[in-house]
């Protein structure tokens, strides 16, 4: 092997042109402004805390991304210098320790190093003979053994959408296949030559998240597929009237094939039964989807892990890293209880791919053969390098700690006499809004929408909001590992003082509603 000699960092001199720096001197230029940018990155991680939770980007900085493409490049230090004027400023918060809207996680200092890491090395996961793609298989191998399904075969892809549309992929080729059928190579068509398939059909409550719509019309099954099961009290899929809907479809000459339960719904934070589900899924012969995009997770904390028992009897789950696994975007984990049927609804065999006995393509396209990506980043680095750093247990503790915090709160919210508790607040999940005898129920919504717009535009904090039996409810989704007790108590008050700010304000002289939900 050539000995390493910082001469040879230089660029071609035939006239070719390189993205590389072309000299020594560049290269020490790209080496500091490497530097600064960790420092700066650091720096404001560091201080969040005295930060507004949300700027909003000012019109005349907006000005800035209606530009056209530049033929030719500032260069990369007043590249950069946009990046902190126009850019780091304005996210939508989410890094702030009183970010509490939809499910979106914070990332760690050490992930986003990792992130750094793995676009430096800049490896493609279809598979290989090379070290990350064993550094996938093991952390899905790790996430299997925590959630209970040790063996399990799987993948890290973009999101919860693309990790339970996976999975309900998976499904639809095993019910088919069982069924005598071929989806990968008939579809879902009718074709004349004398085959016959009755209308699939598979099954979630009324509180599943929107990708289950996505998913059934992207896999030709079709939204008519997708049969909504009524909820309880506490937002759990109502398992009697799951049982009359497969009994009627049934009889309506259609074919039940998937019956999906939730861990930790989107609108409250509440589990289906999961145990029930998977019995009842037995006994009927169903494959049992657990979406647990960011409830699967409580399975490592010791003080909520027995709300998702059960999950372990599912034959796929998908849970996003990104949520409450506290990892940058994008991270999500499908895991499918029989390795095989999952490589089968995938596997490709063309002869670009084709594995070698020896050399880089030993090995074969092993997780291209296991999803529908070919071209996939290397994701898996970060979930390896934080839980070496810092354990699962430490994971456990911090979902733990969310949790109390959730709590404590949804407790305060119901002892003061301001506020009113929307739903139960079992998990994670704390739907509340201000009210009082001074304002009528009819002006509730607008008061609480223009409430939560001033928490947001002032800087304070980033609740969600969503609707529940018509009323519109401040949603705190607490997954932010930086979030301190004061914090909780800080948003507290301030939702307080906005709302007797806002009854104290005559009705005329408030903003009008803009319709958030």
């Amino acid at each position: 092997m050539t000995a390493f000699s910082p001469d040879r960092m230089l660029a071609p001199t035939d006239g070719t042109e390189t993205f590389d720096p072309a000299t020594i001197d560049e290269w020490a230029a790209l080496r500091a402004l490497g530097h600064r940018m960790l420092d700066d990155m650091l720096d404001l991680q560091s201080s969040l805390t005295h930060r507004p939770a949300w700027e909003e980007l000012p019109p005349l900085a907006r000005r800035l991304f209606d530009e056209p493409a530049p033929i030719e490049g500032i260069g990369a230090d007043a590249a950069y210098a946009l990046f902190r004027s126009h850019i780091v400023p304005y996210g939508n918060g989410n890094w702030h320790p009183r970010f509490f809207g939809w499910v979106q996680g914070q990332g760690t200092p050490l992930a986003m190093l990792a992130e750094m890491l793995a676009a430096g090395m800049n490896p493609h996961l279809a598979g290989f003979n090379q070290a990350p793609p064993l550094v996938e298989r093991q952390v899905v191998g790790w996430l299997a053994t925590l959630m209970g399904i040790p063996g399990a075969g799987g993948l890290l892809v973009t999101g919860g959408t693309a990790a339970n549309t996976h999975a309900l992929g998976v499904a639809r080729y095993a019910a088919v296949r069982a069924r005598g059928g071929n989806v990968r190579h008939d579809g879902l068509q009718q074709w004349p030559d004398g085959l016959t398939a009755k209308p699939l059909v598979f099954y979630g409550s009324v509180e599943t998240h929107g990708w289950a719509r996505k998913a059934a019309e992207w896999l030709g099954l079709g939204d008519r597929a997708f049969q909504r099961v009524p909820v309880n009290a506490e937002y759990q899929m109502d398992l009697a009237s799951l049982r009359r809907m497969l009994e009627r479809d049934r009889a309506q000459g259609l074919d039940p094939f998937c019956v999906m339960g939730t861990a930790g719904t989107v609108n409250t934070g509440a589990t289906d039964d999961l145990r029930a589900i998977a019995q009842l899924c037995r006994e009927e012969s169903l494959w049992f989807h657990v979406d647990g995009a960011f409830g699967a997770l409580a399975a490592l904390a010791p003080s909520v892990r027995d709300q998702v028992a059960g999950l372990e009897q599912a034959d796929s789950v998908a849970f996003d890293l990104h949520k409450w696994g506290a990892m940058p975007f994008e991270c999500a984990c499908v895991l499918v209880r029989d390795e095989t049927v999952n490589h089968d609804a995938f596997r490709s065999t063309a002869t670009y791919l084709a594995e070698t006995s020896r050399g880089v393509s030993a090995g074969g396209a092993y997780f291209a053969d296991r999803g529908l990506d070919l071209t996939r980043g290397f994701k898996a680095l970060k979930v390896w390098m934080q839980l070496q750093a810092d354990g699962v247990a430490k994971l456990g503790r911090i979902i733990d700690q969310n949790v109390r915090q959730a709590r404590e709160f949804a407790d305060a919210v119901t002892a003061h006499a301001s506020l009113e508790l929307l739903a139960p607040a079992p998990l994670n999940v704390v739907c509340f809004r201000y009210r009082t005898h001074a304002v009528d129920e009819a002006d509730l919504n607008a008061l609480n929408e223009e409430l939560l717009l001033r928490l947001q535009e002032r800087g304070i904090a980033v609740p969600s909001s969503t609707r529940l039996g018509g009323r519109f409810a401040l949603r705190l989704a607490h997954v932010n590992h930086r979030t301190t007790d004061d914090d909780m108590a800080l948003v507290l008050s301030a939702v307080v003082e906005i709302g007797d700010e806002l009854v104290a304000t005559p009705r005329a002289a408030r903003p009008s509603s803009r319709g958030a939900v």
